[in-house]
């Protein structure tokens, strides 16, 4: 028995240790994949591979539990002879000195994982300074759940950021012209990163949108702020949609501007299955001259124009999207428009909006600060202080027959023939008994202009007014819960709370995510 127990140990240990050299060719061929990705993508950095650092990654990952005591094991191990300084500062760093950084990254997809990688450290790379020199050791190994990813860059030669001031050494030599970064960085075919303020537009310009599709499955990720100087074409239509991510990282798009005959008018037109997150836009202007009128011959629709901040349509994942003035505005007879979204029948979570939507007042129309029409999707931990105009508006959602949660409105004025505090037309209908159609959980609303919460059938169910007596923003009134814990226990087990921001006024609660 004792033999049979020693010779099942010499196997496993024989089957793990194939295991840890199999895959992609262990932990050095894992390394490889970020390393070939980083090589040659700037000028004045060096990449390799580095066994020592592979093996200092190895036990900094058997001693730390989270990312932040790994790195600092990592950091320790390394035993560094020039000293540390952080990641980010290094294009300040000194000759010898090192930075260290550290990223997990989840799934089983190695190159997936490195793309991640490369993504968050472009912008440092981008940024340091062309007259320094650097070398960067890389390392990646496997983890549960995923991939460490390290790289430890040692500066070779201090640069200097400002290239106008003058040197005493050098007083009658011409002063050259620092070189421009590039306006975008290409990680792969599918994966592109955003460098300069001009660099989205020359993206979609060189990918030659919309006479090509190239664009639509893209993943795109801003590394600054954008301004957009020439009226935008919408990303997507419905028949060639946007499928990709689009990764904002908390930057801001100036100038948006959309004019035109477009059925789905926004940054995007169409998303199908696509993500966008993580965006503010700027005092946008959309607004959309379509109309299709091959319906009955006599001018009626056959389909309603969508537009939106962000998208026109969405059937795929809006978050933490913020619209931030300006106008989603149209003119024509049917039209579904949102401050956010126009038609929404994927998810649009944690995003805020304070532009004005105005539309006619007609019976086809349907307005809100945030969505115009949630046709079967989910808007959740939304909020708005956008004043809305349109037959069937709402302060949140025109016309919902999907879910709206946890949701509000605030300040902005709401009007219109069905005006509702948080949903202007909330479409419902009972088949065999059983009610189905659009759903309101835990939302509240002030402002002037609505009567109810929602417009039509008017009603106060889940959509209560705070009337400063018997319900408050923040404080419990007697056993009635104030709106934000009230909207905070509806979100219990999700990504977004709400935070008191009464103290500022405009918005009462502010959105923070804390998944």
């Amino acid at each position: 028995m004792t033999c049979m127990k020693k010779l099942t140990a010499l196997l496993v240990s024989a089957a793990l240790a194939l295991s840890l050299l199999a895959g992609c060719g262990g932990s050095k061929a894992l390394s490889q994949v970020i390393a070939d990705l980083l090589s040659g993508q700037y000028n004045n950095v060096t990449v390799e591979v580095d066994p020592a650092l592979t093996a200092a990654l190895k036990k900094a990952a058997a001693a730390g539990d989270t990312q932040e005591e790994v790195l600092a094991a990592l950091v320790e191990n390394l035993s560094l002879s020039g000293g540390s300084i952080t990641f980010n500062n290094l294009g300040d760093g000194q000759q010898g000195q090192h930075g260290v950084t550290l990223t997990f990254q989840p799934g089983s997809d190695p190159e997936a994982a490195a793309r991640s990688a490369f993504t968050e450290w472009n912008r440092v790379f981008s940024s340091l300074p062309d007259d320094g020199s650097y070398r960067a050791h890389v390392s990646m190994i496997e983890a549960e759940g995923g991939y460490y990813i390290a790289v430890d860059v040692e500066v070779l030669k201090a640069g200097s950021h400002d290239k106008d001031e003058p040197d005493d050494n050098d007083e009658d030599e011409d002063d050259e012209p620092a070189p421009s970064k590039d306006p975008y960085t290409k990680v792969d075919d599918q994966n592109y990163t955003i460098n300069t303020s001009e660099g989205l537009q020359k993206l979609v310009e060189d990918l030659n949108w919309p006479k090509a599709n190239t664009i639509l499955s893209v993943n795109i990720t801003l590394n600054c702020d954008v301004t957009l100087d020439d009226t935008w074409i919408p990303i997507g239509t419905e028949q060639n949609p946007y499928t990709g991510t689009f990764d904002g990282q908390e930057h801001t798009i100036d100038g948006l501007n959309v004019s035109g005959n477009y059925e789905y008018a926004g940054l995007f037109g169409y998303i199908q299955g696509g993500t966008v997150k993580n965006l503010t836009l700027n005092s946008p202007k959309v607004t959309s001259t379509y109309e299709d009128d091959s319906g009955d011959g006599i001018g009626t629709p056959i389909s309603p124009g969508c537009i939106g901040g962000v998208a026109g349509f969405n059937d795929g994942f809006i978050e933490n999207c913020h619209v931030e003035g300006g106008s989603v505005h149209s003119t024509i007879s049917a039209c579904n428009a949102g401050g956010v979204v126009g038609q929404n029948g994927g998810d649009v979570t944690g995003c805020y909006t304070t532009c004005s939507v105005i539309l006619k007042d007609k019976d086809d129309n349907f307005a809100g600060g945030v969505v115009g029409w949630n046709n079967g999707g989910s808007v959740t931990a939304c909020c708005s202080t956008s004043s809305v105009s349109g037959y069937n508006a709402g302060g949140v959602v025109g016309s919902n027959s999907g879910t709206v949660t946890a949701c509000y409105h605030a300040n902005g004025s709401v009007s219109g023939n069905r005006a509702g505090g948080v949903v202007g037309y909330n479409l419902t209908f009972s088949f065999g008994g059983t009610v189905f159609g659009g759903t309101v959980t835990a939302c509240y609303w002030s402002g002037t202009g609505p009567t109810c919460g929602i417009g039509w059938p008017e009603s106060d169910i889940n959509a209560t007014k705070v009337d400063g007596s018997t319900v408050e923003w923040t404080e419990s009134v007697g056993e009635t819960l104030s709106a934000m814990d009230a909207m905070n226990e509806a979100l219990k087990g999700g990504d977004w709370q709400y935070l008191d921001n009464t103290a500022s006024g405009n918005p009462p609660l502010t959105l923070k995510k804390t998944g």
